[in-house]
């Protein structure tokens, strides 16, 4: 039987650079910080050729796209853009974002997505007394990309199910009171697990609807 919480894809060379911006409008803008559900490069020689979240069969259909077209709705002129940070949950002990990630906080986001954890090594959940722990680190990335600004930042659970990410990332969205999505039912269904056991299309959908469903009232009354 398909182990539908096996995360099969290599967390190193997803991508040729950390950041990237769309959209460069004036209005809203929307930062998504994620990890290979959110951009993994075209990779031919493992039979992935998109350049989009893994795996939609189009970039229109990954859950970042599909979010970004419900606020191009209400603003046209929306700008945004992906920081992807394979690296970063590959190497949280030590990698500071201050030495890695300036373009995304320069970009000045007024909304942050936050959907990550899965290449955290599988070691660290049962490691007693790290010396840095992914909630400290997802925290720091948090703040730094805040930038003391005023800011309206989302937390999911992850893809796959890993209790003492998500307990970590929940402890932190309670500490500033920023909601945070649960995907508990749909990240067992089969039917969201598509190529790779990313997302299928429908399992980006679903993604793009829990998150939207957290962002639509902001969206909707906000004004530069």
């Amino acid at each position: 039987m398909k182990d539908l919480q096996e995360n099969i894809v290599s967390s190193k060379n997803q991508n040729t650079f950390d950041y990237y911006e769309f959209d460069k409008g004036e209005g809203i803008k929307v930062l998504y910080v994620g990890n290979s559900i959110t951009k993994h490069a075209p990779k031919p020689e493992m039979g992935w050729t998109n350049d989009c979240g893994m795996a939609a069969s189009s970039i229109e259909k990954d859950y970042v796209h599909l979010v970004q077209a419900k606020i191009k709705e209400i603003h046209p002129d929306a700008a945004f853009s992906i920081l992807q940070v394979a690296n970063y949950e590959r190497e949280f002990y030590t990698r500071e974002p201050e030495n890695y990630y300036m373009g995304a906080k320069e970009f000045k986001p007024d909304v942050i997505i936050m959907f990550f954890g899965a290449n955290v090594n599988k070691e660290y959940d049962t490691t007693e007394n790290p010396p840095k722990t992914f909630g400290q680190a997802y925290e720091n990335l948090r703040n730094f990309l805040v930038d003391g600004r005023d800011v309206f930042v989302m937390h999911s659970q992850g893809f796959y199910i890993r209790p003492v990410l998500d307990a970590e990332k929940e402890v932190v969205a309670k500490k500033y009171n920023d909601p945070f999505v649960n995907l508990e039912d749909m990240r067992v269904l089969e039917e969201t697990h598509g190529k790779f056991n990313h997302p299928s299309d429908y399992g980006m959908q679903v993604i793009a609807y829990r998150f939207w469903d957290e962002i639509e009232d902001y969206v909707k009354n906000f004004k530069k």
